[in-house]
Parts: C-alpha cells; structure tokens; sequence
C-alpha cells in the first residue's frame, strides 16, 4: 500500500492512497469464498453453486463490499504510519472502483489538530482582591434585615412607595389585543426589587388600594422575547393590597434574634469571615479562568472547523436547556448567536492547547488520582466508595478524569505565570 500525506491548510490533510492489485484480489478471492459456502442459488445445493456462478450473481456486491473494506484497512494503517492527529471523519470526493489489474487509488481529507511548535505559557495574571469592604458588611446586615422584617399593611391611606410589596390583578392587551393567557390575580411585587420592568415598577409606585391603573410599555424591536419585540404591552392593573415591611433595628438584640451571636460586632465579624472565604474561593476560581483566556490569547492557533460546530451545537442545546428551565425566551439575534460561536471557538482552542501543554509537560491523570477523587465524592455524598465508583462507569469517568487533568493543567499554568494583585477596592 502506498500512501501520501499532504497539507491543505494547518487543520486540513489529504491523503492520497494507493492499494496494490494483489491485496485487492486476496480480498476478493476471500470474499467469493465465504460466499460460495453460504450462498443459496436456484437450481444448486446450498454451498454448491460454482465460483463463476457467484461471481455473475453477486460481483456487484463483493466488489464494493471489498472496496469499503480496503479503505477503511487502508485508512486506519495510513493514519498510523504518517502519525496523522485526525479529529474529524474522512471526506472522500469519489467513491474508488475496482478495475481488474489495476490499483485501487483513492484521497481523503482529514481535519487535524494543529502543530504547535511552540506554547507561550509564561502569562501575566491578575488576582482579583479578596478585601472585603465595611460597605459589603452593611450590605449583608440589610439582607439579614430584610430577611427578618416583619410585613403588614399599610395604616391610613399611605401610598405605596419603594420598598413596599403590592398585591395586584392585571391584564394585558398586545397592541390593543386582549391576551387572557396573561392575566393574572393576586399577583405580589415588592417595588424597587428588580424583578419586573422598569416602567410597571415605577407605575405601581403611589398607588393605594383598589387604585387602578393602566401602565404602556414600548418593547424595543430588538426585544429578545419574539412574541413582544417592537409592540406597545398595555398592563391593566388593580392594587388589592400595599403592605409594608418593618426592618428590626440593628442593635445587639438584633444578632441574637438572627443567629448564635452575643453582641452585633460578633455578627459582623463572623459576616466578615464569611464574606472573606467567598471572595477567596471567587478570586481563585476568576484566576484560573484568566489563566486559560491568556492562554489562548497568547496562542492564536488555527481550529478544526467540525470541533467547533459540535462545541457550538453542544452549548446552544444547554442554552436552550436553560432557557426552557427558568421559562425564559431564547434570545435569536445574530449577534448573540455570533458570539455564542466564537466562545465555541476558544473553548475548542484552549482544549487543544491544555491538550499541548499535557504532552510537553507530560502531565497526566494517574488511577490513584481518580481514587481518591472517589473517595472524597464518597465522604461528601455519603456513599460508599464502591458504589461511587460504579456510579463513575464508562464515560462519567472519562469525563472525571478529563476534569481532573484540566484541573491539573490549569494549576502547572499558575505556577508558571506572573501573578500580580488587583489594586484594593475603595471604602
């Protein structure tokens, strides 16, 4: 068999074939063979029928039986001699023929991973700062405040103001279209919170109740919900109730009520400590996602175009997933849908250079390694290990230890960069 390597681009391969006339023949005069035993003709015993017989009947069919045969023998043997870092199925222009006497020549073409002569690794990072401010500290007794205010109705005939939660009806016309689907009753909405739009935030704010209102919002054209974008949404509203939120005061007296704490600066500090061990865990986390965009910015290497279109494809699926999950519309425009492929496009770029990186440095993820990765799934689920690891078949351990080798790889990255730290936040 002859065969011949040559680059289209730097992930795009042709390999031209050629199988000699004899091992063409061995395949036939094989595949007649076994044909002739179990063969059933009309007008002979089974296994009975005489090769030239055969050979009128079913040549059509053994040649190309054997046609795909050789190429795919012929593929797998090529791959291996040249050392061809194939990533994609073969395309073959022609489908070969057989020709009594003759070679059976053929090309493919392959995408490959890219040569990487050489890896930039020695990358500059930025740790973000851990400093937890006096601000983010106050910020976090509000929400303990919040979380423990007593809620009652409004006295007298006070408007609703911000802060307020409103119970509220409503209807919605679409372009003066009435949508029954999207009435609703009994509906509650604390004002200010951020969770309904702007304009009916701000609509709902001085009203008392039994107060009606009708509140028109102008939905952009570039909207990301289809069924609204560039429409005037009318929203008809009935306040039942305004109730109000009483926030405790922030004393001593306060942090015993919350929690295990004996004075307020003890509920501070422990808030402190806690806020301290997100942000490390955040900075790390942030360090090491720096570290792998560095990488495939100081490395622009060409990739695969059928790597990226599954990358692609894999993440639109989750990202519908997700929309369908929180009941959300998934957003079309070209723009998004342009970008969402270019993070394809680097996901798949910083694999094959984490890929690149594992083989220089000859790092590696050992049994021992995935062991133990078991037995702490096993401590925290409270399995035993046994059962983790059979949960951890197939590919759920692939997909364990290729998490596992990242892990290590993007670690090897940090003790090769240049760590400076963020500048401390102000306040």
């Amino acid at each position: 068999m002859q065969s011949q390597v040559s680059e289209i681009d730097p992930v795009t391969v042709e390999l031209q074939m050629q199988v000699p006339w004899d091992r063409i023949q061995k395949g036939l005069d094989e595949t007649f063979s076994k044909l002739q035993r179990t063969a059933r003709v009309k007008g002979f015993r089974p296994g009975k029928a005489p090769r030239h017989v055969i050979q009128q009947l079913f040549s059509r069919d053994v040649k190309a039986e054997v046609t795909s045969n050789l190429v795919e023998e012929s593929l797998v043997e090529a791959v291996r001699k040249h050392e061809i870092p194939v990533v994609s199925r073969p395309v073959m222009d022609a489908q070969p023929e057989i020709a009594e006497g003759q070679p059976l020549s053929f090309s493919v073409k392959f995408e490959v991973r890219p040569r990487i002569e050489e890896l930039a690794t020695q990358l500059t990072l930025t740790r973000p700062s851990t400093t937890v401010t006096d601000a983010e500290v106050d910020a976090e007794v509000e929400t303990l405040r919040s979380q423990h205010a007593i809620i009652r109705p409004v006295e007298g005939d006070r408007p609703s103001a911000k802060g307020d939660i409103v119970v509220i009806d409503h209807e919605v016309e679409i372009d003066g279209v009435a949508r029954a689907d999207m009435h609703g009753e009994g509906r509650t909405v604390q004002l200010g919170e951020g969770r309904i739009l702007e304009e009916i935030d701000a609509g709902l704010v001085g009203l008392k109740t039994s107060d009606t209102k009708d509140i028109l919002v102008e939905r952009a054209p570039e909207d990301s919900n289809p069924e609204l974008a560039g429409k005037r949404v009318l929203f008809k509203v009935t306040v039942k109730e305004v109730r109000e939120r009483i926030l405790p005061d922030v004393d001593d007296e306060f942090a015993k009520d919350v929690g295990e704490y004996t004075s307020l600066a003890e509920l501070r500090q422990k808030l402190r400590e806690r806020l301290e061990d997100t942000a490390r865990g955040r900075a790390e986390g942030a360090l090491r996602e720096q570290a792998v965009d560095k990488l495939v910015e100081a490395n622009p290497v060409p990739v695969p175009p059928s790597l990226v279109e599954q990358q692609f494809r894999s993440m639109v699926q989750e990202y519908l997933q997700l929309m369908k999950m929180i009941g959300q519309q998934p957003d079309a425009r070209e723009a998004f849908v342009e970008e969402l492929r270019r993070r394809a496009a680097d996901k798949v770029r910083a694999a094959l250079l984490l890929g690149e990186l594992a083989r220089k440095a000859s790092i590696e993820v050992s049994a021992e390694e995935v062991e133990e990765r078991f037995r702490d799934i096993a401590t925290r689920t409270g399995k035993h290990v046994a059962k983790v690891r059979a949960d951890y078949a197939g590919e759920k351990r692939e997909s364990l230890e290729t998490q596992l080798l990242e892990d290590k790889l993007v670690s090897h990255l940090l003790t090769l960069a240049t760590i400076e730290e963020a500048a401390l936040p102000q306040g």
